[in-house]
């Protein structure tokens, strides 16, 4: 069958199933993304370029015989069509059929593929923060002093305390990673967990020894950054409704 014939047929069988008292609108799908170009060619219809690669055009058409010339203009673009689904009127929303309100699967993953990436730059966000202020806490005399007598504030500085801070510090290296690999549930539950731990050692960190003021400043940041990653994880539900 020659193209021509093709969109001939396809937009007769269309007009056969079109009930005249129902106000529809048409989605026509083409092989490959239309350039910005031909807005003006459609004007009237959402262009719509689809992650797949194709192109959906979507609109109300006012009768049969704007049904045929639609399909003209999209005969003479070249490109190849994919589909042409005739659709009933939302009136909530009228360019989407009641079959379309169910979220599509490909945004679905999309959605839960983006939480990672949120959360998982969070984490790179907070350890970039607590290198920095124990980089900059080396550059102070006072505390370099401490340190070398071995304590931190009060703290006695032990092969235990640094085992412990190697600990602390590995959970949120280990979340940048999970972050992205974990399913949606595990993955909620450890960004919780993981957050809470790391804004209350932050917090009372601040009172383990005098206040200094690019520490306490990091330390803002710091807490800012794991309780918005608690929220978010609090927040972040599943788009599917069930598991992964």
């Amino acid at each position: 069958m020659t193209g021509h014939n093709r969109y001939k047929v396809m937009s007769n069988e269309l007009v056969s199933k079109t009930d005249p008292g129902d106000p529809m609108v048409y989605q026509i799908r083409l092989k490959g993304h239309l350039g910005s170009q031909w807005t003006d060619w459609f004007e009237g219809l959402t262009i719509t370029l689809e992650e797949d690669g194709n192109t959906l055009l979507t609109g109300p058409v006012i009768d049969q015989a704007a049904l045929h010339g639609l399909l003209k203009k999209v005969r003479d673009l070249g490109m190849p069509l994919v589909s042409v689904i005739q659709a009933q009127f939302n009136e909530t929303n009228p360019y989407r059929s009641i079959k379309e309100k169910k979220m599509d699967p490909i945004k679905k993953t999309t959605e839960i593929k983006d939480g990672k990436v949120i959360l998982s730059t969070l984490w790179i966000f907070a350890m970039f923060n607590y290198l920095y202020a124990d980089v900059m806490t080396l550059m102070d005399p006072e505390l370099l002093k401490k340190f070398m007598s071995g304590y931190v504030g009060s703290m006695q500085i032990t092969r235990g305390f640094l085992f412990g801070a190697a600990v602390l510090m590995e959970t949120a290296i280990a979340m940048v990673l999970l972050s992205r690999i974990l399913k949606h549930e595990a993955n909620r539950w450890a960004n919780i967990l993981a957050g809470v731990i790391h804004t209350l050692v932050v917090f009372f960190s601040l009172f383990a020894g005098k206040p200094v003021f690019h520490l306490m400043f990091f330390a803002i940041i710091e807490i800012a950054c794991t309780l918005f990653i608690v929220w978010y994880a609090w927040k972040w539900t599943n788009p599917e409704g069930k598991p992964e």
